[in-house]
């Protein structure tokens, strides 16, 4: 008997889809990325679902469906208080000096930085302007403290006896809250805001530099014509950032800064919030405002992104 060989058709194989294709091109990047992706997912959008307490009567002792709904009243109250236009124009009026004065300050201390010939003076001057940003706001605030006592402060003391200023209690003073905090925050923090800006600087071809050289521009020309033009796009980004959270403000050194003395400059949304929603136990209309103040930054960064888009041709998206 003669055997008779069969060949097998060739399975049909279905084309690979574009999403299996990239899982098995990349999962290993997919494995490493999978651990703060779960952790944004449950601390970032889970408790998302807390919005909903701003248009709740809030109690403990219910649960979170079972609390009773009370729509707009907390947005209603909020913004026929008393308190309302105050926070409101304190937080705005503090995040425009940490605006155009912190940003100034970065902007200026990269420059800086990038003129220094001296590699060790550059490196160790770098670093003093870094090192506050590691120290502890408590810490901050409690060295403000010392300095400013109207008895035995240094600089309460050099005020008096140099600039011939009274004795004042500073961090009782409703019109000194704004430049303590401003000047403090630049302090802590405008040296590491600077990194971002030194490396755009970095990032400029330096052949031009070479070539303005030649053409006999001197340092503040190759600053104006090439170093700012190069940092254009990363200034307008941090820009049009800071105006998107142009309502919030950290409330943990406000609260280490103000008293109720001070209430009438130093106080905020997030102290507001704060003082409701935590202290006061008045949980739904805490979630309201603070509600409210997330949406008016969603509305800034789009209306400062379409703005920077339409002048400049730089935008995030």
């Amino acid at each position: 008997m003669k055997a008779i060989m069969k060949r097998e058709k060739p399975k049909e194989t279905r084309p690979m889809s574009p999403l299996r294709k990239g899982i098995r091109r990349d999962w290993q990047l997919i494995l490493i990325g999978l651990p703060a992706v779960l952790c944004i997912f449950i601390f970032s959008y889970i408790p998302m679902g807390g919005v909903l307490y701003a248009f709740q009567d809030v109690s403990l002792r219910r649960t979170f469906w079972s609390n009773d709904w009370v729509g707009f009243k907390w947005f209603q109250q909020f913004f026929s208080s008393i308190y309302a236009g105050r926070v409101i124009k304190n937080t705005l009026i503090l995040n425009f000096w940490m605006l155009l004065a912190g940003t100034t300050v970065e902007i200026l201390l990269a420059l800086t930085f990038n003129e220094v010939r001296n590699g060790k003076y550059k490196k160790f001057t770098q670093s003093c302007t870094y090192f506050p940003n590691f120290i502890s706001t408590t810490v901050v605030v409690g060295m403000m403290i010392n300095m400013l006592n109207p008895n035995t402060g240094v600089l309460s003391l050099l005020f008096q006896n140099v600039f011939g200023m009274e004795k004042i209690d500073l961090f009782a003073e409703p019109n000194a809250f704004r430049p303590m905090y401003v000047i403090s925050a630049i302090w802590q923090g405008a040296g590491w805001g600077s990194i971002i800006y030194l490396g755009s600087i970095n990032s400029i071809d330096q052949t031009l530099y070479e070539a303005a050289a030649i053409d006999g521009a001197g340092r503040l020309g190759r600053i104006r014509y090439i170093t700012l033009p190069g940092m254009k796009s990363v200034i307008v980004i941090c820009l049009i950032m800071h105006i998107g959270s142009m309502m919030s403000m950290g409330a943990g050194k406000i609260l280490l800064m103000y008293s109720p003395s001070t209430y009438e400059t130093a106080d905020v949304i997030s102290t507001f919030v704060y003082r409701q929603g935590l202290s006061s136990a008045n949980y739904g209309y805490g979630a309201a405002v603070d509600l409210f103040n997330s949406a008016c930054n969603l509305i800034l960064l789009l209306v400062a992104n379409w703005v920077a888009k339409k002048v400049s041709d730089v935008s995030m998206f």
